[in-house]
């Protein structure tokens, strides 16, 4: 009665195992990706608070500037192309921190950025102090602001012009480029007239010029917690109190995230990253797995699509005005012009990449590589970034304005000149990679441990039924003895009877 007993304890037992065992590993998947959705969720103390207020990579900040060579050439008159030559990068250790942040009622934050850059000399190539000749960018705003007024008014302000510059060339070193800011006199001259019709916000031009520790120089920042929806995770709601942009249509929707947090949806073919210098957002596309530090993520990759101007893309042609004219530039450049206050400012892939030929062939000096495109790798369950290669190129469009003869000095009436570009370049680290790890392990070997539990549950069930079956039998065998015995002793009388019976007879 205690096998019994013991043998059905095992079976019951084992039969919890079992129903333990495929519950968790039914339902698993689901309760990991609430937990995950849990720690995601972007609010305060939450594990995703910490790594989108302060990314914990190490960012740094690759900046290469354009040096112009042929400029004596050019000055003399001859009909030569524009020569480039490439110098740096120059890097830069980039600190990024959400500042000002407050949380509100409908499921989303506000906030600013704060960024730091600090010069890594022993990571470049170059000192700040290095010269670079490129073309005067406050001449070639002036002159592309003008461009419509009477002739009358751009002699006049190319007479003043000439007063202060020979030639629409500037020679700075670096470090003025980049964050110091280069003086003209012009920008001095003009802070003392009122009233004028145009906004010159800067006293200097650089390119981070009074960004290097500014809250401002991004905007103001309204996102998604993912709190309510966490598809809509990260996602920016309003920017610079608006929910549109500078552009027309829906080239003028906010879209995307700033790249720190997402919710990637299973086989999602794209991304939008919003970028506040460009005031809009770019697609990536999806162009392979991938593997960071060990870690298995999903890339995303700037296509043709980029920069398309609606050539081969309809939906892009909203970057241009409705009636396409001469300011529609060609596919693979952005007018950010209504962004930067004015300036002819353009915006492409680092040299040229995937451009249209018609501006790239003007220059020479552009050697575009795969190497240069702007590539995303996210980790698909916990939406965590694994490495980005944000690369851009900012340009100056330079035209012959009729009128302003100091701006029309290159031998080519329209030309695409390639200023600067950036790579920003952040990728997952040991630490950060083994975090991500740890929290991925539990998802993939957790469902072994269900395993495990059915497989022992379904031993201690065999065991449990074949113990009763033997201890079945050998209650059975016993119990036949004694009666087989009983049934021989009675044949034996039944035999003794008939023997009796037949000599009686004889």
């Amino acid at each position: 009665m205690v096998v019994s007993k013991k043998s059905e304890w095992w079976i019951g037992c084992g039969m919890g195992l079992v129903g333990i065992g495929m519950l968790f590993s039914t339902t698993w998947s689901s309760i990991f990706n609430a937990k995950i959705q849990q720690m995601m969720i972007l609010k305060s103390g939450s594990t995703s608070f910490n790594i989108w207020r302060e990314i914990p990579i190490p960012i740094y900040l690759e900046c290469f500037l354009f040096n112009i060579t042929n400029v004596d050439e050019i000055l003399a008159g001859k009909n030569v192309t524009l020569k480039v030559q490439e110098m740096g990068p120059y890097v830069f250790k980039e600190i990024n921190t959400k500042v000002n942040i407050s949380w509100n009622e409908n499921n989303t934050v506000t906030f600013r950025n704060q960024r730091f850059w600090y010069f890594q000399p022993d990571m470049s190539n170059g000192s700040l102090s290095d010269n670079i000749t490129s073309i005067n960018p406050i001449i070639a705003t002036i002159a592309y602001t003008l461009r419509k007024e009477r002739v009358i008014l751009k002699v006049i302000v190319d007479m003043i012009l000439r007063t202060y510059h020979t030639n629409m060339f500037l020679k700075a070193n670096v470090s003025s480029w980049l964050f110091d800011g280069v003086g003209d006199p012009i920008l001095d001259l003009v802070g003392h007239i009122p009233h004028l019709p145009y906004t010159i916000p800067f006293d200097r031009f650089g390119w981070f010029y009074k960004r290097n520790g500014s809250i401002d120089a991004d905007g103001l920042f309204v996102t998604n917690t993912g709190g309510a929806d966490f598809r809509d995770l990260g996602k920016i709601e309003r920017w610079q109190q608006s929910n549109r942009t500078v552009y027309r249509d829906q080239c003028g929707e906010l879209k995307g995230t700033t790249g720190e947090l997402w919710a990637l949806e299973d086989d999602q073919p794209e991304i939008q990253i919003f970028a506040a210098d460009l005031c809009t957002h770019m697609s990536l596309a999806y162009s392979g797995p991938v593997v960071k530090q060990g870690l298995p993520g999903v890339e995303f990759a700037a296509n043709d699509s980029l920069f398309d101007n609606g050539y081969k893309y309809p939906n892009m042609a909203c970057y241009c005005d409705e009636v396409r004219d001469e300011n529609c530039m060609a596919a693979g450049a952005l007018n950010v012009s209504a962004c930067k206050y004015g300036a002819p400012a353009f915006v492409t892939r680092p040299h040229f990449l995937g451009m249209d030929p018609y501006y790239p062939s003007k220059i020479e000096g552009l050697k575009p590589t795969e190497n240069h495109n702007f590539k995303m790798a996210i980790e698909p369950v916990t939406g965590m970034p694994l490495a980005i290669s944000a690369q851009l190129q900012a340009n100056a469009l330079v035209r012959h304005i009729p009128g302003i003869s100091l701006n029309n000095q290159l031998p080519d009436a329209d030309t695409l000149v390639p200023m600067f570009w950036f790579r920003e370049d952040i990728t997952v680290d040991e630490h950060y990679a083994n975090f991500a790890a740890m929290a991925l392990g539990v998802r993939y070997w957790f469902p072994y441990g269900c395993y495990f539990f059915i497989a022992l549950g379904l031993c201690l069930i065999v065991t449990g039924v074949c113990r009763i079956r033997k201890y079945a039998l050998k209650r059975l065998k016993d119990a036949d003895i004694p009666a087989s015995q009983k049934f021989l002793s009675h044949v034996d009388k039944k035999q003794d009877f008939a023997l009796q019976l037949k000599e009686y007879k004889l």
